[in-house]
């Protein structure tokens, strides 16, 4: 039996695939016992400071339900003094991991526990997020960008010169993120990227493929809309389809992360006269949201091509390929591998001249779009199910155990 003390960003209750499936499914059905610590998220002020989820122990910092400056400040102080409890935590758990998710302080006091107890300490690095503020705050997409640029470069600084040389292991979440950390000075040897997958139960069958509607074709885009990865390009790919197919409709499923993202595509659809032909449906329930895939005709994956976004290992490529659905990705380290190795579609530039052509190539030729599309469920389930991504992992921690001293 294998017990870690899992530390995470994420708020309670988590909603992350990756997160609630490795952590609270698979990895407790292969025997191992997971400790959550993290703070609560909206609708969790009744639950208790030790509670569970799926039958795992997790306990809760407090938090104060107010929003606001005020309020964020309070519960980022809250979060900074619970996270020295880690040590006591770590010390009547004696656990042989502790592992961190996205979290810098956290991360020193784990380091320091997990040195004291003998335990393990690994980092998941989900995402660069020191990059990401730091690109952000240069490019002035955020408000009191200097502030986020030091907030960036902090983070940056604690990272690459304490936090992941002093790991055990360290979790990436694509190859290009491994060869990006490594740069950093970091060891490939004590690094395992571990991609974004999908439920083995969520993956569909070859013959759910459907041919696209070509007289009134649905486009859609499922995720966060930001003005960091330009979504708001979509709409102009929209106004280019719509000369071919002028029936043609665009759903943002999703919501920005601030007004302004989403405010982004409003004021693009007004000035290309678009408004009455796109719909951004904001945050929706997993399950609500995949209703409008499975509705689409053709799905859209752009990442636009700035070094913090090249890391990335794209979720909603696989669940479009998991419901089999006809694509249209931008060239991108993971996307174009994924694309070429299942069959399901080749990736095209970053342009909406590019992703406009491909998206009338599809619809001109719906019957080949059809037959692309039915080779992502095998390719996802064969490849991308989280029951095969919890066997990597699962590998990696024994591996690293086996090595204790």
């Amino acid at each position: 039996m294998i017990k870690i003390l899992y530390i995470t960003e994420d708020r309670y209750p988590p909603f992350r695939a990756d997160v609630v499936e490795l952590f609270a499914k698979q990895l407790p059905a292969r025997g191992y016992v997971v400790d959550w610590l993290m703070q609560r998220g909206a609708g969790a002020e009744e639950h208790s400071s030790k509670t569970l989820l799926m039958g795992n122990t997790v306990y809760l910092a407090p938090r104060i339900m107010r929003g606001g400056v005020l309020g964020r400040i309070a519960n980022n102080l809250l979060g900074f003094v619970y996270d020295f409890m880690i040590l006591p935590r770590a010390f009547r758990g004696r656990y042989d991991v502790i592992h961190v998710r996205d979290k810098s302080f956290a991360s020193l006091v784990a380091c320091l526990a997990a040195r004291i107890t003998g335990a393990k300490f690994v980092y998941w690095m989900s995402y660069p997020f020191a990059e990401s503020k730091i690109y952000q705050a240069e490019n002035r997409l955020v408000p009191y960008h200097r502030l986020v640029w030091l907030k960036g470069q902090s983070i940056r600084l604690l990272l690459y010169k304490l936090i992941l040389p002093l790991a055990d292991h360290v979790f990436v979440t694509s190859e290009r993120m491994k060869e990006d950390v490594a740069r950093e000075g970091i060891s490939l040897a004590k690094m395992t990227s571990v991609p974004m997958g999908i439920r083995a139960d969520q993956v569909s069958q070859p013959e759910n493929a459907r041919i696209p509607d070509a007289h009134a074709p649905v486009l859609l885009y499922l995720g966060v809309i930001l003005k960091l990865r330009q979504t708001e390009m979509l709409v102009r790919v929209l106004g280019k389809v719509r000369v071919r197919f002028p029936e043609a409709r665009l759903i943002y499923v999703g919501e920005g992360q601030l007004p302004g993202d989403r405010q982004a595509v409003e004021q693009e659809a007004q000035r290309l006269g678009l408004s009455d032909a796109v719909t951004i449906t904001g945050f929706l329930p997993m399950e609500l949201a995949w209703e409008y895939v499975r509705d689409a005709d053709i799905c859209f994956s752009p990442f636009y091509p700035i070094p913090v976004l090249l890391s990335t290992s794209p979720t909603k490529l696989i669940e479009y390929m998991a419901m089999a659905k006809c694509i249209v990705a931008n060239e991108h380290p993971e996307q174009s591998q994924v694309m070429q190795e299942s069959g399901v579609g080749q990736c095209v530039p970053w342009s909406e001249e590019a992703f406009a052509n491909e998206s009338c190539r599809l619809l001109a030729d719906p019957e080949a779009a059809r037959q692309a599309a039915a080779r992502g469920p095998d390719w996802v389930r064969t490849h991308r199910t989280y029951d095969v991504i919890a066997c990597n992992v699962d590998n990696v921690y024994k591996n690293l155990l086996s090595m204790k001293s």
